[in-house]
C-alpha cells in the first residue's frame, strides 16, 4: 500500500467510525472533523469537539474555520450533547485566548445564529408564562424540586393525588420531586412541561444533570450508584446530605467531565 493511502486511512475511517483525532488536529482537518460531529458514536462526537477546540487554538485569528465550525454546532447540530459542548468549548477558547478575548466574545455573544437562538427561547419562554390559566411545570431556582404554577391551583387541586406532591403555601405553588414518575403524572394530569422539563423527560436516561438558575452548580438528580464513581472524578463534585444529590461547580472543565460519563443525560439547557 502507497504510503499517502496509508495515512488517509489512518487519518479517517468512515465506514467504522473511527478517527485518528491526534493526526486530523495535527493537520487541521476541519473538514473531516465537521463529518465527525455527526458520527453515530457519541465518544467520537465528543473527541471532535475537543480536537475543534484544540484547532481553533492553534490557529488563532489566522484561519477562523475550527471556531466558525464551533459557533454553528453550537446551535445547529442535531445532537443536544455535540451543541452543549461546543458552547463549552467557545467559552474555553475566550478565556484561554487572553489576546483575542473580544473576537471570541463577538463571535459567542453576537453571532446572527445563537443569537436568535437566545432570542427565539426566551421569546417561547415568555409564551409559556403569558396564559395564567395554563398550569406549567418547571424547575425551581435550585432545581431541587418541580413545581406546577397557575391561577387555578389551591391546596386541594387534582395535583394532590399524584404520588409524592405537596401544596407550598408559601409561594402559591405545588412542588413535586425530579423523577420521571412525577413528570409523566402531571403531564398525563395536563399540565404544560417547560422545555428545561420537557428534554428530561425524553431523555432516554433517568439520571440527569441540570442548573442552579444562578449558575452555580449543577446538579446531578436520580440514581447514581452506577456513576458514583464516575461523578468523584469530575473536578469540585460533592455529596449534598440535605439535598441527597451530587453537586459540581458551574465550570467549563467540570461539564465537560459530565458528558462524557456514560448513562447521564446533561441538560442542553444549562448555559442558557
Amino acid at each position: 500500500m502507497l504510503p499517502y493511502i496509508k495515512d488517509r486511512r489512518r487519518i479517517a475511517s468512515d465506514k467504522m467510525g473511527e478517527y485518528d483525532f491526534d493526526r486530523l488536529t495535527r493537520y487541521r482537518r476541519v473538514d473531516v472533523l465537521l463529518k465527525a460531529l455527526d458520527d453515530e458514536n457519541e465518544h467520537q462526537r465528543f473527541k471532535a469537539v475537543d480536537a475543534l477546540e484544540a484547532v481553533a487554538l492553534a490557529s488563532g485569528d489566522a484561519d477562523s474555520s475550527a471556531r466558525d465550525v464551533l459557533v454553528q454546532a453550537a446551535t445547529q447540530n442535531a445532537y443536544d450533547d455535540v451543541k452543549l459542548h461546543a458552547k463549552i468549548a467557545l467559552k474555553t477558547l475566550n478565556t484561554s485566548q487572553e489576546s483575542r478575548t473580544q473576537k471570541a466574545n463577538n463571535d459567542l455573544e453576537n453571532g446572527p445564529n445563537i443569537e436568535s437562538t437566545r432570542n427565539a427561547t426566551k421569546k417561547q419562554q415568555r409564551e409559556y408564562h403569558h396564559d395564567e390559566n395554563r398550569l406549567l411545570c418547571e424547575l425551581d431556582d435550585d432545581s431541587t424540586t418541580l413545581i406546577v404554577r397557575g391561577s387555578s391551583l389551591s391546596p386541594r387541586h387534582r395535583l394532590s393525588a399524584i404520588k409524592g406532591g405537596h401544596w407550598d403555601k408559601e409561594t402559591s405553588v405545588w412542588r413535586f420531586p425530579i423523577n420521571r414518575e412525577s413528570i409523566e403524572s402531571l403531564k398525563e394530569s395536563g399540565v404544560v412541561l417547560h422545555p428545561t422539563v420537557q428534554c428530561l423527560s425524553t431523555s432516554s436516561h433517568n439520571t440527569w444533570a441540570v442548573g442552579t438558575r444562578n449558575k452555580k452548580w449543577v446538579k446531578v438528580l436520580g440514581d447514581t450508584h452506577e456513576i458514583e464513581a464516575n461523578l468523584k472524578q469530575v473536578p469540585g463534585a460533592q455529596w449534598d446530605k440535605s439535598e441527597k444529590a451530587w453537586k459540581v461547580p458551574f465550570k467549563a472543565d467540570s461539564i465537560k467531565r459530565l458528558i462524557q460519563i456514560d448513562g447521564l443525560y446533561v441538560s442542553p439547557f444549562i448555559l442558557d
